[in-house]
């Protein structure tokens, strides 16, 4: 009877404890987008390398360019940190090339379109609702716009296949409120298509108190951090 006992013990240690690592512990954000791996944001080229560069280039409605953010929240009265991320599709614009250069550019999020992870305990759909009347109140501020303010200049012409890499300058607006940003870019030709992302070792922070944001919380979430970072990765084609 002892030896039952103690291996219903047992069994019922190891269910909770899997039970808490799946529910609490774990943290299985995805890895952060980039311009050198495949799937999201990098669109596969349909022609040839143009012969002339120069000129617009726009995303394709339908692609696969996307932009997000990731923050960390902690859960569990602070138990366990996990990196919440969320990931829009919904992305318009685009640049326009003149030689080394990209001389202006603008992209549009839409925020109410954006898709979150998976985290221990909120429902995805949870996390789409609070977005709506707090934190980036997409209900009132759906849109998120970058605007390029000045050349992004990358020192040679793209030659297919090559990273290359560079500073973007420009202006952010989200949630209403508009700050000037400077972050590092790569950039790659591939076919008729370039894709632009932000270097996923060095991604541009976004303080909240910048853009009059509040940290939600609530539920399982004890804390929100200050500050996040944001993604973009976008490909464009010419025309």
């Amino acid at each position: 009877m002892i030896k039952k006992l103690v291996l219903a013990a047992v069994v019922v240690v190891v269910v909770l404890g899997g039970a808490l690592w799946w529910f609490v512990l774990r943290d299985d954000a995805p890895e952060k987008l980039s311009v050198e791996g495949s799937g999201e944001g990098t669109t596969q080229p349909t022609g040839e390398v143009p012969e002339q560069l120069d000129g617009d280039w726009t995303i394709l409605p339908g692609g696969d360019s996307t932009v997000g953010f990731r923050i960390t929240e902690s859960f569990a009265s602070g138990l366990t940190d996990h990196t919440a991320v969320g990931r829009s599709s919904a992305v318009t614009g685009g640049i326009t090339v003149e030689g080394e250069q990209v001389t202006s550019g603008q992209f549009t999020v839409d925020l109410t379109e954006l898709e979150f992870t998976d985290s221990p305990g909120i429902p995805v759909a949870n996390r789409a609702n609070a977005m709506r009347n707090r934190g980036l109140q997409t209900s009132e501020f759906p849109d998120a716009v970058f605007d390029l303010t000045a050349p992004i200049d990358f020192g040679t012409t793209p030659t297919e296949g090559t990273t290359l890499d560079a500073e973007a300058t420009g202006e952010l607006t989200l949630h209403g409120v508009t700050n000037e940003i400077t972050f590092p870019v790569q950039a790659v030709l591939r076919g008729n298509t370039i894709t632009i992302g932000t270097n996923p070792d060095d991604l541009p922070e976004i303080v909240l108190a910048d853009y009059d944001i509040e940290p939600p919380t609530g539920g399982p979430v004890a804390e929100v951090a200050d500050s996040g970072t944001f993604e973009l990765l976008v490909t464009v084609t010419q025309g």
